[in-house]
């Protein structure tokens, strides 16, 4: 049993080892072909080669050959340091530290209406389109009026509950005149002789001391209160003795002055308006004396005086009443 256990592993390590001496003999012969299935990449010839981008070579060599140095910028007369974050903006070859009162960056907005206040609780955060040329048009809360506009006002442009008087958005566009001409054309002491040259189609009237009159037919407007004579200056005859009338204006309440041979103007005046708030707005046809609502505010007016350039306005108080403090309302 045990010869034949022997001759067993002896058959296995012949069979081994034949083996091996083939392996061997495969690896020599492959080694002596490997120089041949071997390629190197040949370089190409110097005078195939393209040729260096001197003007690349002469910028590089002059970006890495230059020397930079960096100032530290100036606060307060103190140099800062170079780890400490600071707001710097180059404006027109002008360095301006946002963080600090002057330069101003946007005239004649301040540097803290546009960056900020810091010190505040919580601190404000920058105006939107801060380093745009238009930030003073923008509205940054959206309420309706321009950065600008609030920064004149003082009031928040962050904040859309805090806003400039919207009467600011208020515009006079045109005064329109109705022309009502009266003159006194003569009289003897007792009855005088009126003439009304505005509107067409001119009228006249010979009205007595008392008597109240119009020019209209059913229409009575005025009453003759009273009559003097006193010389005037003419401005073409010079002196001379005219008769002066005094009369009440029956609509109005007022008293006037009708002076032989010179005409007076009774003009009645109306406003065009402009609401400018959000969107453009017309509030046409708005007598002096009478009253206006801003459109969708709902507050209403009441106009005292137009001008050409300009109206007088005053709110109208809780009793419907126009309140002591009054407006002026621009043409624009």
């Amino acid at each position: 049993m045990q010869n034949s256990q022997g001759n067993y592993e002896k058959v296995i390590l012949t069979i081994s080892a034949l083996l091996a001496i083939g392996v061997a003999a495969w690896l020599v012969l492959e080694s002596q072909g490997f120089e041949e299935s071997l390629a190197l990449a040949q370089p190409a010839p110097q005078s195939g080669m393209n040729p260096p981008d001197k003007a690349r070579v002469v910028e590089a060599r002059e970006i890495i050959s230059k020397k930079y140095s960096w100032t530290s910028p100036a606060r307060n007369g103190k140099a800062v340091p170079l780890n400490k974050s600071v707001l710097l903006v180059m404006k027109e070859n002008q360095l301006f530290d946002l963080l600090l009162p002057e330069p101003k960056f946007r005239e004649p907005m301040t540097n803290v209406f546009l960056t900020g206040d810091l010190t505040k609780n919580p601190p404000e955060s920058q105006l939107p389109g801060l380093f745009s040329p238009n930030v003073g048009d923008l509205d940054a809360d959206e309420d309706g009026f321009s950065n600008l506009e609030e920064f004149n006002a003082k009031t928040n442009p962050r904040d859309a509950a805090s806003l400039p008087p919207v009467t600011n958005k208020l515009f006079l566009r045109q005064r329109i005149s109705h022309d009502y001409i009266m003159k006194l054309v003569s009289g003897d002491g007792a009855t005088f002789q009126i003439q009304r040259l505005k509107p067409e189609p001119k009228a006249s009237k010979f009205v007595a001391m008392n008597e109240e009159f119009g020019f209209e037919k059913g229409v009575v407007r005025f009453k003759l209160l009273s009559s003097k004579k006193e010389t005037i200056q003419h401005p073409t005859l010079g002196p001379m003795e005219a008769a002066i009338l005094k009369v009440l204006d029956l609509s109005t309440k007022k008293e006037f002055e009708l002076v032989q041979g010179k005409e007076i103007n009774l003009a009645e005046y109306e406003a065009e308006l402009e609401f400018r708030w959000k969107r453009r707005q017309i509030i046409p046809g708005v007598k002096e004396g009478k009253t206006f609502q801003l459109p969708g505010l709902g507050v209403s007016y009441h106009i005292l005086k137009l001008e050409e350039t300009k109206a007088v306005i005053a709110p109208l108080g809780k009793d419907g009443k126009p309140a002591a403090a009054t407006l002026e309302i621009p043409q624009g």
